[in-house]
């Protein structure tokens, strides 16, 4: 049994298959009411000679620009048998009057392509490439006007980030897979109407993928935009001006042999692919700071070193003093480890497999015995 609702949504290319889909249910007693947004709604009806013709709006027959047909063209449809049903962005939709057997409205393919379709898949394609210009003019202004430094890892942080990532290229490869689209099929109609033939009409479940999926990728979309602004909330996510608490790998003032300090900062937060802390202590003697990344593997954490390394050189990073070079530290022991010593402050870089570890303060780092406390400190569990 058919709802007297249905979601109709489709495209500018489809449009002789929205109509199919209207005429196969005016044969099963189906009226169109209204059609929004994509949501037809139906009413029952006895007729038997129900028909429907579904057109493309242009500005032809839209003079005025206010979405009001030209009534000269209204009442030729009228005399042919059609009366107007109702009317979309993109379609107008006309429907039998009762106890008449309409005329086709269009009976020149060629001349239907020049007035109506040609326009009208150009003005698709140009609107196919809106979010593909918008996020190259991002890129362009991001590099242009570089505000920080943002790392692709960093996506890896937050749940709500990598399903905004995720859809936003699945929107992306949609966007661009349809104006391919496009082209193909307008070259087709052109080939068809040249040819005296009938224009192409797509297949019915395409038709039904592509409205579907233009429908919902907007929506989802600014869902995750909203989902990736708000805090993680079964992640754990700590950002407060408090002191760290014992439980996490952050090495503190009082770490490193200085007196314990009931001010500071704390950050934790991530995801299973990428966890990462940040704990910035005071003494007397100066301030500590450490920053911890747990990768889900080790190539990421590589990478993560990595980027850390060269963005302690770089004067558009924030950083809590100059910019300062990093050197290979091979007397610490340690595989993969970099120091810089500025006389009497230090900042140390290191990875531990899929571990890496940055802290920087007042201390000498090539003592055993801080190194030991930093080791200890990071080894343990939250």
């Amino acid at each position: 049994m058919r709802l007297p609702f249905a979601y109709l949504n489709y495209l500018v290319p489809d449009a002789k298959a929205l109509e199919a889909v209207l005429n196969r249910r005016a044969a099963a007693g189906w009226a169109l009411q209204w059609l929004f947004g994509g949501l037809a709604f139906f009413r029952r009806t006895e007729r038997t000679d129900l028909r429907y013709c579904v057109e493309l709006r242009t500005p032809k027959k839209d003079p005025d620009e206010l979405g009001e047909p030209d009534q000269d063209y209204l009442d030729l449809c009228e005399d042919a048998g059609w009366a107007l049903a109702d009317q979309t962005a993109a379609f107008r939709i006309f429907a039998a009057k009762p106890g008449t057997d309409p005329l086709p409205l269009q009976t020149d393919s060629a001349l239907d392509y020049e007035e109506h379709w040609k326009a009208a898949l150009r003005e698709a394609r140009r609107s196919a490439l809106g979010l593909p210009l918008l996020l190259a003019v991002q890129l362009l202004l991001r590099q242009l006007f570089p505000r920080g430094v943002f790392h692709w890892w960093e996506v890896f942080l937050s749940a709500g980030s990598m399903v905004l990532l995720f859809l936003l290229a699945a929107a992306l490869a949609w966007e661009l897979g349809y104006f391919a689209f496009l082209g193909r099929f307008r070259r087709r109609c052109r080939r068809a109407a040249e040819a005296g033939e009938d224009l192409p009409v797509p297949r019915p479940w395409a038709a039904r993928l592509r409205g579907l999926a233009e429908g919902l990728w907007l929506p989802l979309l600014a869902l995750a935009v909203v989902l990736s602004l708000l805090p993680d909330l079964g992640g754990g996510r700590i950002n407060a001006v408090t002191y760290p608490g014992d439980e996490y790998p952050l090495v503190r003032a009082e770490d490193l042999g200085f007196p314990r300090s009931d001010s500071g900062y704390l950050l934790w937060e991530g995801t299973g692919l990428l966890r990462h802390g940040e704990a910035i202590t005071f003494s007397k003697e100066g301030t500590v700071r450490s920053a911890y990344y747990s990768c889900r593997w080790e190539w990421l954490a590589e990478r993560v070193a990595n980027d850390l390394l060269q963005e302690e050189h770089d004067d558009k990073a924030l950083h809590f003093h100059d910019p300062i070079a990093l050197s290979p530290a091979a007397g610490l022991g340690l595989t993969h480890c970099w120091l810089y010593d500025g006389g009497g402050w230090q900042s140390l870089l290191f990875r531990l497999g899929n571990v890496v570890v940055s802290v920087e303060g007042p201390v000498d780092f090539t003592d055993p015995a801080i190194l030991s406390a930093v080791l200890k400190r990071i080894d343990q569990e939250v």
